[in-house]
């Protein structure tokens, strides 16, 4: 009979070898595919982000400076002063912001029923506002009076309703200054103007409240200087904190177009890196620039290294600053023209 016959132990050990190789190999492979998954998903996470946080923009642009492109007026200083609906400050090595003067959405329904919509003026003059009705006007929030060619922003409103035949009265705190009720340039306000609640809001990039991560932030504004001189300031972010509108966007920059010809014609803009909010007129275009990284570091097929082509970004006036050293986190850039209707008159 014969006898079985197993394995030696050469043959196992060459089975345990190529056994290891092909195992090698195949972990090799896997490893190289879940990196190039990894580098893809953040690569789609920076382009989802940049789109997100341009989109919440230009979204509050589209709806800046309804009622004012003749510009705003507001009491600097006990005196009136006349601003831009739409500001920023030029951050030309590094983040810009940006300031809108945003109408109720509501501000065109139907008058006297829906929250937020326009209250018309009844009688001409200056001083306390007389209108048809209060109901849709806001307690507590900022207001503008307008002729739908320049407007006056109002703050501490206080509102009186309307009893039989007498119109509603809305008081505010400029009503004292000087000239103030002169601000819509027709010797105070005349039968038809509108008032309507409105928002300050803020655009800028600061860090995110947990990681602290570089991310887009929106704050409401009150009428109060800040540090740069400009009439508006964030409220209090004690009680108000910034809402948090996109995580990992770390710049911002917006460039403003004007009709400098009086042509009309998109393609002989002039462009301006930061605005003031001393009223200028012929703004009729934004350019909005939005940079966002992916959430984690993109590295090479063995991770030993970041990828090369990883590094901060240059992008309108912004040049980063020297050295530019790659960091692994990919970048992608949202850029979008907006014409602003509200502030061409002729288009109201």
């Amino acid at each position: 009979m014969r006898t079985s016959r197993g394995m030696t132990l050469i043959e196992v050990m060459v089975a345990l070898v190529l056994s290891a190789i092909i195992i090698a190999a195949a972990s090799a492979l896997v490893v190289a595919g879940s990196r190039i998954i990894h580098n893809t998903e953040h690569t789609a996470d920076s382009h989802d982000a940049s789109r997100l946080a341009g989109e919440a923009i230009m979204n509050m642009v589209r709806q800046a400076g309804a009622g004012a492109p003749g510009g705003i007026w507001t009491s600097r200083g006990g005196a009136p002063a006349r601003i831009n609906a739409i500001f920023g400050s030029d951050g030309a090595s590094s983040t810009d912001d940006l300031w809108l003067v945003v109408p109720d959405r509501n501000y065109l329904g139907e008058p006297c029923v829906t929250p937020g919509a326009a209250a018309s003026v009844v009688r001409p003059g200056t001083g306390v506002i007389r209108v048809n009705c209060t109901q849709s006007l806001k307690a507590n929030s900022l207001h503008l009076v307008s002729n739908m060619t320049s407007a006056a922003l109002l703050s501490t409103v206080v509102m009186t309703p309307q009893s039989p035949g007498t119109p509603g009265q809305v008081q505010y705190a400029e009503s004292g200054v000087s000239g103030f009720s002169n601000a819509p340039e027709k010797g105070g306000y005349q039968v038809g103007d509108l008032v309507y609640p409105v928002r300050l809001v803020h655009f800028f990039i600061g860090p995110h409240p947990t990681s602290g991560r570089p991310s887009l932030m929106r704050a409401d504004g009150r009428l109060l200087v800040d540090s740069m001189g400009r009439p508006f300031s964030d409220v209090d972010a004690a009680t108000s904190p910034p809402m948090l509108v996109q995580e990992n966007v770390e710049n911002l920059q917006v460039a403003f177009g004007f009709d400098s010809t009086g042509e009309e014609n998109p393609e002989r803009y002039t462009w301006e890196h930061g605005l003031s909010p001393d009223f200028k007129p012929g703004l009729r275009a934004v350019r909005i620039n939005v940079v966002a990284t992916g959430r984690n570091q993109r590295r090479n097929t063995q991770s030993t290294a970041v990828l090369d082509d990883d590094k901060p970004i240059a992008v309108e006036n912004f040049t980063p600053p020297a050295p530019v050293v790659a960091d692994g986190l990919y970048r992608s850039l949202y850029t979008r023209r907006l014409e602003l209707p509200n502030l061409a008159a002729a288009n109201l």
